[in-house]
């Protein structure tokens, strides 16, 4: 062939490529729209600000005074920040509205569990993308008489064998945890608990950015039939995303919310609604009925003076649990030369701590050390996260023994791996670790709110749709979600595809007792960083310090930069220092700054603290300003 005949066929090879990259392009689109950075400019700072503000109460802080007793409770008078006050009741929740109707309904009389479902269902219409009637979720709930015990209304394969999406759980999920531990006041009824929200949905509330960025970035990934055309409209007047400040207005939500209201679950997995799930999702009458809510016990462990709760199976507070118990066992000779450990305990010594060795939360308080900390909280991580491979499945199709996961021998294996390991290069793959399609894709899905009322009952609830808006399919104010693509595609996996069973997920609700008392909720959205960014915010709030050596207050561990490990690559918040940056590469690590906030989840939490009797003394909250988070608190008059 002639140099021209070269040229041509190059130029044809060029034009076929470049035509399938444009169609490849368009075909996805819609999937990777939903990745896009959302709002990652300079004013995540100022956000800090409007998240912490949202906070209301009267009283004055209270002072420290179990802190030797209670180290992850770290309150002082003079703590950085102010909005941090004592209280008796309280919610942590992503939007102020969900805030809202939550701290009324236990004003009014209802428990921190039926605050929960007015939550619940409140966050459906304010946040349509990260959690509603299509999805479902876990829930923790702490009573100081009878324990912690887990409320499972994870979405499951429909029994028909369809594989398209999976039966939503939170409807008889919500109407399960009510009707057995809702308070029964008139002020608390069913009907009650859902009138905010039909409310809300009816007369329309103002959009939000985070709201805005999600419904622009799910511009192609959203579909609705051709006679929902008016309600795309809604979320994309003119073609174009709503505004912020616009009001969205979503009557089929409320109507479908209010047949719910009228008929509880059966309104919504029979009837018309029933009819309409069957129509548009593909289930059967039996799909829908069959569906149960279930109640659990939670994954347990010691810590110190504490004892921390978790999701058992199919979630993954077994893994935050196991890390949190590996941190806490960790023996820093073992990593650590002996000039380095020396060093260490030098610095502790010169900071007053002297009644203790250093353990490995020290590292993350001084820079020179800080390269080691990123290294060893990425070892547990990826320890634990690959631990969950072979062992977490749903309990109904697996045979698995939660009391064995957090066994000091099983603490010991895994910690075994890491001092074997210890500083050789951590930047392998970590493609293992996810075993299923949406276990793979980069998102940043659910919602995670913590309410405490006046008896001191504590609820820590984590709800999701799968990716955002779920499956991008919606009918009558109903997204529903996409569970399905996380089963496993190994066909061994515990979290192999069964009909009816309930898929693998990162949700982590946590809860931390002391003296019978819940002192602690927290959890986060993230997908897959989830578990990880739950650990890292726990650790940062039991051993971080800010610049004059202060403990932190569990709002300010909760706007500090977090960094998540993957491949090799070390995303951090924040640009690190130089030096800590070169020692990483010395590892093999890269290092990228990625500062898009909801990469790194939203954590949201409250916290009780306890005088030296046991007694319920003071509340706190925090709320990741990454999604604008919002906690309020309030003193019993």
């Amino acid at each position: 062939m002639n140099y021209k005949g070269y040229l041509k066929v190059t130029h044809l090879l060029a034009g076929v490529i470049f035509i399938g990259l444009v169609a490849w392009n368009l075909y996805f689109e819609g999937e990777f729209d939903q990745y896009r950075e959302p709002y990652s400019g300079s004013d995540f700072q100022d956000r800090q600000v409007d998240s912490v503000s949202v906070g209301q109460d009267t009283s004055e802080n209270v002072n420290n005074n179990n802190a030797e007793n209670n180290s992850n409770l770290n309150n002082d008078e003079e703590a950085a920040i102010e909005e941090e006050r004592v209280g008796v009741y309280g919610v942590s929740s992503i939007h102020p509205l969900a805030a809202d109707i939550g701290m009324k309904i236990i004003e009014d009389g209802g428990n921190a569990v039926d605050a929960a479902v007015a939550v619940s269902f409140m966050l459906n219409v304010v946040e349509p993308y990260g959690s509603g009637i299509g999805g479902g979720g876990l829930m923790l709930v702490h009573d100081p008489e009878q324990g912690a015990v887990t409320y499972d209304y994870r979405e499951a394969a429909p029994l028909s064998g369809g594989q398209s999406f999976a039966v939503p759980g939170l409807v008889k999920g919500m109407e399960k945890v009510h009707q057995e531990l809702g308070s029964g006041h008139e002020n608390a009824s069913w009907d009650s608990l859902l009138a905010p929200a039909i409310e809300a949905a009816e007369e329309g509330f103002q959009v939000g950015e985070v709201l805005h960025e999600q419904i622009a970035n799910s511009t192609r990934y959203v579909q609705f039939d051709e006679e929902d055309a008016h309600i795309r409209e809604l979320y994309y007047p003119e073609g174009q995303a709503i505004q912020v400040n616009d009001t969205l207005v979503q009557q089929e939500l409320a109507d479908t919310l209010a047949v719910i209201q009228e008929n509880g679950a059966a309104g919504f997995y029979e009837g018309e609604i029933g009819d309409i799930l069957q129509n548009r999702f593909e289930f059967t009458s039996e799909d829908l009925t069959s569906y149960e809510a279930q109640t659990t016990e939670t994954v347990s462990a010691e810590l110190g003076s504490q004892i921390v709760h978790g999701g058992p199976s199919p979630s993954s507070g077994t893994v935050v649990v196991q890390a949190l118990q590996m941190a806490d066992q960790f023996d820093l000779q073992q990593v650590l030369t002996d000039e380095e450990y020396t060093e260490l305990q030098e610095k502790l010594t010169e900071d007053g701590i002297t009644d203790r060795d250093a353990q490995l939360g020290d590292l993350m308080n001084y820079e020179e050390h800080q390269h080691q900390y990123i290294h060893l909280i990425t070892e547990i991580t990826r320890a634990t996260y690959s631990s969950r491979l072979d062992t977490l499945g749903d309990p109904e199709f697996e045979t698995i023994d939660h009391s064995e996961f957090t066994t000091n021998e099983t603490v010991e294996t895994l910690l075994q791996q890491i001092y074997d390991n210890n500083n050789q290069a951590s930047a392998g793959e970590t493609a293992h670790l996810y075993d299923s399609p949406g276990e793979q894709k980069d998102s940043r899905l659910t919602t995670h709110f913590v309410i405490v009322d006046k008896e001191g009952r504590m609820v820590s609830a984590t709800h999701s749709l799968g990716q955002f808006f779920g499956a991008g399919r919606y009918k009558n104010g109903i997204f529903i979600n996409s569970q399905m693509e996380n089963f496993s595609d190994n066909p061994e996996s515990p979290n192999s595809y069964e009909p009816g069973k309930r898929p693998r997920t990162f949700v982590a609700p946590m809860i931390f007792e002391e003296q019978d008392q819940a002192v602690l909720g927290i959890g986060s959205p993230g997908g897959r960083r989830i578990p990880a960014m739950v650990f890292q915010t726990i650790m940062r709030y039991q051993h971080g310090l800010n610049e004059d050596q202060e403990t932190l207050s569990l709002q300010e561990a909760i706007q500090n930069p977090r960094f998540y490990t993957e491949d090799g690559v070390v995303h951090v918040e924040a640009r690190l220092e130089e030096e800590v940056t070169t020692l990483l590469r010395g590892m093999n690590y890269s290092v990228l700054e990625h500062g898009s906030p909801l990469f790194y989840g939203g954590i949201q939490g409250l916290g009780v603290v306890l005088d030296e009797n046991g007694r319920v003394e003071g509340m706190y909250g925090g709320g990741d300003p990454r999604r604008r988070g919002s906690w309020q608190i309030e003193v019993e008059e």
